[in-house]
């Protein structure tokens, strides 16, 4: 009896040990930035001014870092906004005050996927506008000054049918990128093409595409947003990195090829059937089939 007594004394101390060690093992380090494979410092040579890659402004207002004026060189290399060295050692960080909004202008092209990491200090909200939405969300941001009551009356876009009212308000690139109440969020996005009606099988229009990431920090027209939080410290990341594209032509060779082959595929079996019919062989001679009535 004493052999087993002390038999299970050993089997709970040897179960309780290792339930201890098991909550005694530190948990691994981890970061949020899982997607954005960004150096902790920048490889951008001096040569290299980022004010021709990236424009920092407030909505409406005078730019912070950079200039949109003479237009933006497309982003080809990643960007990260703690980068305090080489070419970004006068970038001042992003930083979002009260009641307020921060727009980061980039030049993006094809043939490149570009996958952002935004952290914020509080909760807030992200959104990628193209340039004529960021222009509606200006209006929007401006709604409570004096003087913008008659655009931004509300009633007034009641008046509108659904189906148009978007023209009238702004909406978020290709209608899914808007992150709202967020303190971390990472998503990606490549583009084709401008987008422009101009532009087909890759004629005519530019390459690339401005678009504006914005980081919202007030109670703006959207009733899913977070309602202001205070100053907010941000902190962005940007990993750029290449992409395999098929030629814009592509995917008119592959639509058109359908159709076709419904018309080519049976002129060239009727035309193989017709013509093997009416040949011969080499070496064999024609035979007449007798008739009936000639057979005895």
């Amino acid at each position: 009896m004493r052999m087993e007594a002390a038999g299970g004394i050993v089997v709970n101390l040897l179960v309780a040990s290792i339930f201890v060690s098991v909550i005694l093992i530190p948990a691994p380090a981890s970061s949020q930035s899982v997607a954005c494979n960004v150096p902790p410092s920048s490889d951008w040579s001096e040569a290299e001014d980022p004010r021709d890659y990236m424009s920092v402004e407030v909505p409406g207002s005078i730019e912070v870092f950079g200039s949109k004026e003479f237009g933006l060189e497309p982003l080809d290399k990643d960007i990260s906004t703690e980068w305090s060295n080489g070419a970004w050692s006068s970038f001042p960080g992003i930083y979002v005050e009260n009641e307020s909004a921060t727009v980061i202008s980039l030049a993006m092209e094809p043939g490149y996927r570009y996958t952002f990491c935004v952290d914020f200090s509080s909760k807030g909200d992200v959104y990628l506008l193209t340039d004529s939405n960021l222009d509606m969300y200006t209006v929007d941001f401006y709604c409570d000054e004096e003087g913008w009551e008659l655009i931004c009356d509300a009633n007034a876009l009641d008046s509108v049918p659904v189906e148009y009212r978007d023209l009238f308000t702004w909406v978020p690139f290709r209608d899914t990128h808007a992150y709202e109440s967020v303190s971390y969020q990472e998503f990606s996005v490549a583009i084709d093409s401008t987008g422009s009606a101009w532009s087909f099988a890759g004629f005519g229009g530019s390459e690339e595409q401005v678009l504006h990431l914005v980081l919202d920090g007030w109670d703006n027209s959207r009733g899913d947003d977070h309602p202001a939080s205070g100053n907010m410290s941000i902190e962005v990341l940007i990993d750029v990195e290449e992409r395999f594209m098929l030629p814009k032509t592509a995917a008119y060779v592959l639509i058109g090829s359908l159709p076709l082959s419904c018309i080519i595929i049976p002129l060239v079996i009727h035309w193989k059937y017709h013509s093997s019919a009416l040949g011969t062989r080499d070496g064999e001679e024609l035979v007449e089939v007798p008739f009936l009535k000639d057979s005895p």
